[in-house]
C-alpha cells in the first residue's frame, strides 16, 4: 500500500467555495491503472487528473472519472495546469503567457497559462455530427415538454469529445429539468454522444452568454458543475446556428443549480480555446 498526495483544486472559479473540484496527482508514473481508478473513485469528483512524464509533450495527463478513464477532461486540465504553475513546473517569469503541451488520450493539445492565472486549452476544430430529430424523446429524457426545447437543432458536436447540444427556451426551463439518468445513459451508449449539454441564452449574470447544465451518468457524472469539453462545442454550435459567424468570444455559466457556480471562457476567433481560472483549496493523502 502506498500513500499518494492529491492536490484538490476548484476549476472555472476563483472562489474555493464554488467551481468544479478535481483531484490532481503529480509524479504519477508509478501508479497502475487500477490505482488511478481507485483514487478517482475514492475522491468521488467527476474527474481526477494524473500527471506523468512524456516523451511527446511537456506533460502527459490521464483523466479518470468515477467509473472509468476518459480521453480528456476540461476542468481537470485547468486544475492540473493551475497546480503545475503553483509548483513552478511551469514558470511564466516576466512573460505575459507561456504555452505548453499535454499528451492525452485525445491527442497532444496546447495549454496556454497566463500571468494573471487564466488557463486556456486549445481544442480541435469542430466536427458536427448526428442531428436528433426525435425531439419528444429528448424532452422526455429531460423531464420537460417538447415545446420547452429551443428551435435550433439537437446535434452532437465535438471539439475533443462529442457532446449532444440541446437548447431550451429559458433559464426557468433549464432549472426545472429532471433528467432520466438511466435513459440518458442508454441513449449515450447507443449514439456517439458522450453526455447531454443543455443551454439557454437567458443567464443569471448579465456578462454571461449562456447558462448551461451537463449530464453524463454513463461515466458516473450525474451532473457536472463545469464542462470545458462541452463549452467548446457549444460555442461552435452557437457560432453556426445563432450568430452566423458574428460572435467569437463567449462566457458560459454552469453549476449555479449545484451551489458550485462556474465561469468558462471560450474564444473561437482562430483556434477553439476554452478555459478559465482555478484555485487550490486543500490536499489529501490517499492510501492505495
Amino acid at each position: 500500500m502506498s500513500e499518494n498526495e492529491v492536490k484538490l483544486v476548484k476549476a472555472f472559479t476563483k472562489d474555493p467555495a464554488q467551481g468544479n473540484p478535481a483531484g490532481v496527482v503529480h509524479d504519477a508514473d508509478d501508479l497502475s491503472d487500477n490505482q488511478m481508478q481507485e483514487i478517482a473513485k475514492t475522491l468521488g469528483f467527476s474527474e481526477s487528473a494524473f500527471v506523468l512524464k512524456s516523451n511527446k509533450a511537456d506533460f502527459r495527463v490521464r483523466f479518470f472519472a468515477i467509473k472509468q478513464e476518459v480521453d480528456f477532461c476540461g476542468h481537470a486540465t485547468v486544475a492540473t495546469f493551475h497546480s503545475l504553475m503553483e509548483r513552478k513546473a511551469i514558470d511564466i517569469g516576466n512573460k505575459g503567457s507561456v504555452t505548453v503541451t499535454q499528451e492525452t488520450k485525445a491527442g497532444i493539445l496546447p495549454v496556454t497559462c497566463f500571468s494573471d492565472g487564466k488557463i486556456m486549452m486549445t481544442q480541435g476544430r469542430p466536427e458536427f455530427g448526428e442531428i436528433e430529430n426525435n425531439r419528444l424523446l429528448i424532452a422526455n429524457l429531460l423531464g420537460i415538454k417538447e415545446e420547452d426545447l429551443g428551435e435550433t437543432p439537437i446535434q452532437t458536436v465535438s471539439t475533443v469529445i462529442p457532446k449532444i447540444i440541446i437548447s431550451v427556451r429559458s433559464l426557468e426551463i433549464l432549472q426545472k429539468v429532471k433528467p432520466d439518468l438511466t435513459g440518458i445513459s442508454k441513449y449515450c451508449q447507443e449514439h456517439s454522444s458522450k453526455g447531454f449539454y443543455l443551454f439557454t441564452t437567458e443567464t443569471l449574470d448579465n456578462n454571461s452568454d449562456f447558462a448551461t447544465r451537463y449530464f453524463n451518468p454513463l461515466v458516473g457524472i450525474n451532473e457536472d458543475p463545469a464542462t470545458g469539453v462541452a463549452a467548446g462545442p457549444l460555442a461552435c454550435y452557437a457560432d453556426k446556428y445563432l450568430f452566423n459567424g458574428s460572435k467569437k468570444q463567449f462566457v458560459v455559466e454552469q453549476g449555479f443549480d449545484m451551489n458550485a457556480s462556474s465561469k468558462i471562457y471560450v474564444d473561437i476567433t482562430s483556434d477553439v480555446m476554452v478555459g478559465g481560472y482555478a484555485v487550490s483549496y486543500d490536499a489529501r493523502s490517499i492510501n492505495i
